[in-house]
């Protein structure tokens, strides 16, 4: 009975050990996936501000100098895309030992917090990346390509649609980026991982909706 209990005991022990250091990995995957939101916002602003400047100029390419004109060629031509990655977050959820948890609310949280990852990168893709693919024109020549994209209306009603406040990446940039800040401090402020997020709905609520006031400020 002596050993059972004992073995027991480092059983569970070293469940505990390994679960945390399983989380850890899941929460350092989180700081990079929000710095991979962070360089996407980055450079699609870089690339609406040169958009911005293609539409002021109506196709007179000649009130931009020259190699500004051909920054700006370079720049709608550049496919800085990568893939975030979600492999920590897919050995948790793969693990046996995961189902071994007595306390579920965490699994949910982390759960929710990769669905709206997925999802915004979904839409990044999909409404942007996608998109940027299809309005690159074949032309060599920088002041053929302009042409060729300005008299393209698809490509006009792209470029004042991303340039506009309202385009749909701007309020989901600070969104996701609350959420995954919320659920990093939720991982670091319960060092056992044990909570009641029936507490927490409220609290990460209004935590996602200061993040969004300030930035629409």
């Amino acid at each position: 009975m002596l050993t059972f209990g004992v073995s027991s005991l480092y059983q569970k022990r070293e469940e505990k050990s390994r679960l945390k250091e399983m989380l850890i990995l899941v929460r350092n995957e989180l700081e990079t996936d929000k710095m991979w939101f962070e360089n996407q916002e980055k450079i699609m602003r870089q690339d609406i501000y040169v958009y911005k400047k293609i539409l002021e100029a109506k196709s007179d390419w000649t009130s931009i100098p020259k190699d500004t004109l051909r920054a700006y060629y370079l720049r709608t031509m550049s496919l800085e895309f990568n893939q975030l990655t979600t492999s920590a977050w897919q050995i948790f959820q793969n693990a046996e030992i995961v189902q071994k948890m007595r306390d579920k609310e965490l699994i949910i949280r982390l759960t929710d917090c990769y669905f709206w990852i997925e999802k915004i990168q979904e839409i990044i893709v999909t409404e942007y990346w996608n998109e940027k693919r299809l309005r690159i024109a074949p032309e060599v020549d920088m002041y053929k390509y302009f042409d060729a994209l300005m008299s393209d209306k698809n490509t006009v009603f792209f470029y004042t649609n991303m340039t506009s406040e309202t385009f749909d990446a701007w309020n989901l940039f600070p969104m996701i980026e609350a959420i995954i800040d919320y659920t990093i401090n939720l991982l670091d402020d319960h060092g056992d991982y044990r909570y009641d997020m029936a507490e927490k709905d409220n609290e990460i609520d209004a935590f996602i909706q200061s993040r969004m006031d300030s930035v629409n400020r």
